[in-house]
């Protein structure tokens, strides 16, 4: 019987030091594809790309010659370049502010529960179920000379033509197509708030606002954070709607930097311009980024 015993032990024994084996490396081999992903996709072209920077290439983006800090101090001395970075930075301010505004109204209208809200809910979220192409056909055909929003202002704008008004009107797309996806982040947030918080700032005699301003705020401030940053870092990296409302730009005042990136590369064939714009791109979302985590270490406040 001893015997019978010693052998279960020594096999259970074998079997868990399998299992431990085996929840050792299953992790890393499920994080295998995501990594390899990463590297073939992101990480290899970004080295690429640096190196790329400081070379020359022919039109097939083959480096011929490095040529060391040439490229940059040639991009830094033009001034076309200072006015690329002021359209960038304008229109990150407008989407990213205009998006969150957008989406914090629509998520406080819908925060309590009201006979038909879920309608409400899918109308305030539609436009992110919306590709870019043909919500920029609609956009098109609303917003053209003789469309139907000028008929309805009684004017004759060339809303998209318009080298005033087409960073303005691309904002406007723009945060019309992120405002579904913020306020659905945003009313989780907001609905995560304790009843009896707001029902006890309600008996005390806190009106509407002030509930708002100290209980769902701050609370829900983690939510708030995450929308803020992901707005403007996809204002900085927005394309679509430039390339399809536009074409080939207006001038110079629609010129952001993610736009040009694509247009030296495969409309100029000047690789080695684009990778010095897609280095100063990564430069200044780099810089937002640690700026808004410094932000978020003062303001967010976590349960």
């Amino acid at each position: 019987m001893s015997n019978v015993k010693r052998r279960k032990k020594e096999q259970g024994v074998k079997v868990s030091a399998g299992l431990q084996t085996k929840q050792t490396w299953l992790p890393y081999a499920l994080l295998l594809p995501c990594f390899v992903f990463f590297i073939v996709f992101s990480f290899w072209p970004f080295i690429k790309s640096i190196y790329l920077s400081f070379t020359l290439t022919d039109m097939f983006g083959k480096a011929v010659k490095w040529v060391g800090t040439f490229n940059y101090l040639r991009v830094l001395k033009n001034p076309e370049f200072w006015n690329m970075m002021k359209v960038t930075f304008v229109f990150a301010l407008m989407v990213g502010a205009g998006t969150f505004l957008v989406s914090m109204i629509f998520a406080l209208l819908s925060v309590d529960q009201v006979k038909g809200g879920k309608i409400y809910q899918v109308m305030f979220s539609l436009p992110m179920a919306i590709a870019s192409v043909p919500a920029s056909s609609v956009f098109i055909f609303l917003l053209s000379r003789d469309g139907i929003i000028n008929r309805f202002l009684g004017v004759s704008i060339d809303w998209f033509g318009d080298a005033k008004m087409a960073i303005f009107a691309i904002a406007f797309v723009t945060i019309w197509s992120h405002v579904g996806s913020s306020y659905l982040y945003l009313l989780v947030g907001f609905r995560n708030v304790p009843m009896d918080l707001r029902e006890s700032a309600r008996l005390d005699g806190a009106g509407w606002w002030a509930s708002v301003k100290n209980i769902l705020i701050p609370i829900a401030s983690p939510q708030i954070f995450f929308v803020i940053f992901l707005n403007i870092l996809n204002s900085f990296k927005a394309f679509s709607y430039f390339k399809l409302l536009t074409g080939s730009g207006v001038g110079g005042s629609t010129d952001v930097l993610i736009y040009q990136i694509y247009k030296q590369a495969f409309g100029l064939s000047r690789f080695e311009t684009a990778c010095v714009y897609s280095v100063f791109l990564f430069i200044v979302i780099f810089i937002f980024t640690r700026l808004q985590f410094a932000f978020e270490k003062r303001m967010v406040h976590y349960q």
